[in-house]
């Protein structure tokens, strides 16, 4: 009884979420970024280290906000945390992007930072609609909680479905038919796979912090969430060949 009322109590419960299970974000995708790096230095891998190192950075101040409650700050930061996280994903798409133009103007990085560039600048809808548009709340009158506005929610998901989901899916069906080798093609399926693990969870999440009044939803979230982000991430990993060097 007393784990239930726990769980029951919104602050509560996003302190243990922070403390324990978002430090494990940090700790892997901190992991896998190094690992990349060290295997080789090159276009690819320093785009999908980016993405790793934005997200577990996103996962950091996130987690550093809400040791900071009943000052400003923890709002601030938290939509920082919140920009970085929506642009964190710019780097695994345009790393899909790579993946399918191997081996053509290798010396041109003038489209890569273009593109990158043209995310970081969509991605500032999560500042424009969270503040000055009240999309996302956290003070006192939350317990210091996230709360995202409905509304705030549909246009992250659409966001997502345009910009992120169905080129995902368009370059996925255009990596398989790049490469024709069965070992190198099972591992880009793993790449593949974990693409949209990590997205599905990403919308999951919105939804997590939207409909905060269902804590059935949340706890499943909180307890599947981190199992699936791990694999999710760890396929990714598994999936990028040193063979790709772009």
């Amino acid at each position: 009884m007393c784990i239930v009322m726990l769980f029951q109590n919104d602050f509560i419960l996003r302190l243990i979420s922070a403390s324990v299970l978002q430090t494990w974000p940090i700790l892997y995708l901190s992991y896998f970024a190094y690992k990349l790096l060290k295997r080789a230095k090159n276009r690819s891998t320093y785009t999908l280290s980016a993405y790793f190192i934005t997200t577990a950075l996103a996962y950091f101040l996130a987690t550093i906000s809400i040791f900071l409650v009943n000052t400003p700050f923890a709002y601030i930061l938290y939509m920082i945390s919140s920009y970085i996280f929506v642009f964190s994903f710019s780097f695994f798409i345009n790393f899909a992007w790579l993946l399918t133009r191997l081996g053509e103007e290798k010396s041109n990085h003038t489209k890569l930072y273009l593109r990158i560039t043209i995310y970081a600048i969509l991605s500032i809808y999560v500042i424009i609609i969270g503040i000055p548009l009240n999309g996302v709340t956290l003070n006192a009158s939350t317990d210091w909680v996230p709360n995202f506005k409905w509304f705030f929610l549909v246009f992250n998901w659409i966001y997502f479905l345009i910009f992120l989901i169905i080129p995902q899916i368009f370059f996925s069906v255009k990596i398989l038919k790049v490469y024709k080798g069965i070992v190198l093609k099972k591992r880009l399926n793993f790449f593949i796979i974990s693409g949209f693990l990590i997205l599905s969870m990403a919308v999951s999440l919105f939804l997590y912090h939207a409909w905060t009044e269902n804590i059935i939803y949340k706890t499943f979230h909180i307890l599947i969430g981190l199992v699936l982000g791990i694999y999710a991430s760890y396929l990714i990993y598994k999936g990028f060949l040193k063979e790709l060097v772009y």
